[in-house]
């Protein structure tokens, strides 16, 4: 990617770490004072709003599945306890395991937008890719 301003660079990064709430923001003010949108932010953009969007359904069906399967003998005290290691119990840096991998890939996905390169996750790059081309 040639030619990424820096202000480019931090907005997209920031789009990320806020879960697409800078982007939304940033969209309403470039459509209020009639500025263009690069495609390089447009790619980041929808790609930070796709993820939060994934993450919220994840967090959803997961909670769903756990209350579920807490209900049930003879499951529901593993379940219980995976639940509690995983997302109830601080490990790293004050973080619990899944808090610690979902602010690592966003930092993975920041690293890249401030280098100035698009940064690839699977499902949602290539959603992203097809349809906002």
């Amino acid at each position: 990617m040639r030619g990424v301003s820096l202000s480019d660079r931090i907005i997209s990064a920031l789009s990320y770490y806020t879960m697409g709430i800078v982007s939304i923001i940033w969209i309403i003010y470039s459509n209020l004072v009639k500025k263009s949108i690069t495609p390089y932010l447009m790619y980041n953009f929808f790609q930070a709003i796709f993820l939060s969007i994934a993450l919220a359904i994840i967090s959803l069906m997961y909670s769903i599945a756990v209350n579920f399967l807490v209900g049930i003998p003879f499951i529901g005290a593993p379940v219980k306890s995976f639940h509690v290691f995983f997302m109830e119990t601080p490990r790293y840096f004050g973080f619990t395991i899944s808090g610690f991998i979902v602010t690592f890939i966003l930092t993975y996905l920041a690293f890249f937008c401030l280098i100035g390169k698009r940064p690839y996750l699977p499902c949602i790059s290539d959603t992203v890719n097809s349809n906002f081309r």
